[in-house]
């Protein structure tokens, strides 16, 4: 099967902004080209049927003259002064003619007439409805002048109508042009975002999953370009670091249950070594029977902590839900501590209210235990480590405050990662780093949460909730 071709976020961009330019630049050819067809009528509106309006409308003001002068010049019997009159209004009606026909020279043939060899009679008529007539050349020029003003005028008219209509078309098509660039703008611009914010954030899930030390699950592929195949390789380092935990923790299960064995073998060995069993024993080899036996306690802790951890990534963590007391839970777990308290002079204070819930009890006095022995461990002597419990309307909220020496912002979303050890006490105060991850798994499973409240110098405060009804 062919390999689909996807386009590039590069790709993308440049058909989206291709395609806006395109856009743009035909309305802005468009606009310009009807601008300049508009100014070439207004241009012919104005060289042309301007022009050729007033030089007509002169035209017939001289032969409107002339059959003034003609009736005059009838009426009076002779009147000298009305022949110049004429021949005057004659001479600067042809040199008007001459100027408007070389201006327009389409019309030579429809004023044909009015350059041919004319005569005009001046005799009087019999009567006087003949002497008020009008000259018949004349009137024939008038008429063909008439008609050619009453063209021009349709012609004019008909150009500033298709100059409105050509400017409406052209306000339409810049309208159009604009609101298709803000679409492909706005919109192309929007939908790009979303394409690229969408696939980008199911990778940011990814990386933030990742970052709170959970399990690395895949994410979606959304989409075939850069951040698609982002998604891909991150889906691959996420199986990797996946088959990498669980042959850690396949490995850790093996080392300790190869360990548990042995390990046994040697306290028993050491308890009956100290008990007398094999003969008198000093006390200097008591001392150092009692750190052997000690430091043996301590790593079967570990190996306990350690499968712990390796149940649950295996998700075999198993809950028996039952009703459990709060008040008597928190007072176990003091008392069970308060040895260790007590041998590094730590006072161990216990406030929680009476209150029931559904919950697996063993499972939740683990990790208060966690929670109080971790605030044991950091607190300096002297110090004090305070345990409450408090009723809500839908939740059972537990809190452990120690007056230890706090634990720095930039640390605090690691604390709950497996095997994290703050870098300040890495190596003045013994432990795995354990605790607080087994604390966090057993609590999500319960559908509750926890968090931790801490300023340097100030103690740190761990909670966590429970709902009341499992």
């Amino acid at each position: 099967m062919p390999k689909v071709r996807h386009f590039s976020i590069a790709a993308k961009l440049l058909i989206w902004a291709c395609a806006l330019i395109i856009v743009f630049f035909s309305t802005t050819a468009f606009l310009f080209w009807q601008v300049r067809q508009d100014a070439e009528v207004s241009r012919r509106i104005v060289t042309e049927n301007h022009d050729l309006d007033a030089a007509i409308q002169r035209m017939l003001e001289r032969l409107y003259s002339v059959q003034d002068n003609i009736r005059r010049y009838r009426l009076l019997g002779g009147d000298e002064a009305a022949v110049d009159f004429i021949v005057e209004d004659l001479t600067r009606f042809g040199e008007i003619l001459d100027e408007t026909l070389k201006k327009h020279p389409t019309y030579t043939n429809e004023w044909k007439e009015l350059t041919q060899e004319y005569q005009l009679t001046l005799n009087p008529g019999e009567n006087t409805d003949d002497n008020l007539a009008p000259n018949v050349t004349v009137r024939e020029w008038t008429d063909i002048l008439e008609q050619s003003l009453f063209d021009n005028a349709t012609d004019m008219e008909n150009r500033l109508n298709s100059l409105h209509d050509a400017g409406q078309r052209a306000a339409d098509i810049g309208l159009y042009g604009l609101l298709a660039c803000l679409a492909l703008g706005v919109g192309g611009g929007l939908s790009l975002a979303w394409f690229l914010n969408r696939s980008l954030a199911e990778v940011q899930r990814g990386i933030r999953d990742l970052g709170t030390g959970a399990t690395p699950r895949d994410v979606r592929i959304l989409s075939g370009d850069e951040l698609g195949e982002l998604a891909l390789a991150f889906n691959a380092m996420a199986a990797r670091l996946r088959r990498e935990e669980q042959m850690r923790s396949d490995f850790i299960a093996m080392l300790s249950h190869e360990i548990r064995t042995p390990m046994t073998s040697v306290r028993e060995a050491v308890d009956l070594i100290e008990s007398g069993t094999f003969g008198d024993v000093n006390d200097k080899q008591r001392k150092f029977l009692q750190i052997a036996e000690k430091e043996s306690a301590r790593l079967s802790d570990l190996l306990t902590r350690l499968l712990s951890v390796s149940r649950m990534e295996s998700e075999t963590l198993e809950l028996h839900i039952q009703d459990t007391d709060g008040e008597r839970l928190v007072t176990s777990t003091v008392e069970r501590l308060a040895p260790a308290a007590e041998a590094k002079g730590i006072t161990l204070i216990s406030e929680a209210a009476s209150m029931t819930f559904r919950a697996d009890p063993e499972h939740i006095r683990q990790v208060l235990m966690n929670l109080v022995g971790n605030g044991i461990k950091f607190t300096p002597k002297g110090g004090c480590v305070t345990v409450t419990g408090t009723i809500m309307p839908d939740e059972i909220v537990f809190c452990v405050h120690d007056t230890g020496p706090g634990i720095p912002e930039e640390e605090q979303s690691r604390v709950f990662q497996k095997y994290y050890r703050e870098p300040q006490i890495r190596d003045s105060v013994d432990g795995a780093g354990l605790g607080l991850a087994i604390s966090k798994r057993i609590v999500l499973a319960h559908g509750g949460r926890i968090w931790l409240t801490s300023e340097p110098g100030h103690g740190s405060k761990f909670c966590f909730s429970l709902p009341i009804k499992a």
